[in-house]
């Protein structure tokens, strides 16, 4: 089984930059970096798998970086995505995090039993694009509906003005609260963006798309025309964010009548 190339990628990538990393509901300014590590796995090696993403985010969390494990839910089954912030390339110069906290051969012993667990793995950096994103401090949920949009070429401009003028502007109408875009960068396809809608329950689907009940069938339909013009193809995922296999606790849910 060949693992799909990573390019928009089907992970809530970016539940990174807006996950509130205590139980005060604060957040932490969002990291313009991240990197993004998609593995297929072996599906008969699932529960070995996730005892050690454990492990890799206990060493993770002993180096004071924040890692979080993402697992598809309807897409790719046996995909599992890790994201990491980076402040700069220049971190990527030493030894690896493992390395640094475990030492050079416990690391590579558990790399090598993960390596046979998996069907492969890519790995990517990706830019925030914060522009064009609603970020809402406070508990995002633990889902998200993941799509990637493969853009026209020379669209690139295009999508802007539409995420800004058209798109944002509807969702802020129907009252969501986060919606995350972010670029492929080193390892993928410059022209793909990734667009994550969070949401606390699989429940919210089944009341439509946000921009149906601020914009109304007909608006609708012309707002999906108008993307249709810019883009060449999408894909939609959704995605469940494992606090448990993560290295931050999980975000304190709102309480009754608030």
């Amino acid at each position: 089984m060949q693992l799909r190339k990573l390019s928009g990628i089907s992970p809530i990538l970016a539940l990174t930059l807006a996950m509130p990393c205590n139980s005060t509901g604060q957040t932490e300014p969002s990291p313009e970096l991240s990197v993004v590590t998609q593995t297929q796995i072996k599906p008969e090696f699932r529960v070995e798998y996730e005892a050690a993403q454990k492990e890799i985010s206990a060493a993770y969390k002993k180096a004071g970086v924040q890692r979080l494990v993402v697992q598809t839910i309807l897409g790719d089954v046996a995909e599992y995505v890790s994201i990491t912030p980076l402040g700069k390339f220049a971190e990527m110069d030493g030894p690896p995090v493992m390395e640094k906290i475990m030492g050079a051969a416990p690391s590579q012993q558990l790399l090598r039993k993960i390596g046979g667990y998996l069907l492969g793995a890519h790995r990517v950096t990706i830019q925030a694009m914060n522009d064009i994103s609603i970020q809402t401090p406070g508990d995002p949920g633990e889902y998200a509906v993941v799509t990637t949009y493969r853009l026209a070429p020379g669209k690139a401009a295009d999508f802007v003005s539409y995420m800004k003028n058209d798109y944002l502007p509807a969702l802020r109408k129907a009252d969501v609260a986060n919606l995350w875009v972010s670029q492929i960068g080193f390892g993928g396809y410059s022209n793909e963006r990734v667009i994550v809608r969070p949401m606390h329950n699989l429940a919210e689907i089944d009341a439509g798309p946000p921009v149906r009940k601020a914009l109304g069938v007909d608006g609708t339909r012309l707002l999906m025309l108008k993307l249709a013009s810019i883009v060449e193809s999408s894909h939609n995922t959704i995605s469940r964010l494992r606090i448990d296999l993560s290295n931050v606790p999980a975000p304190e849910k709102p309480k009754a009548g608030e």
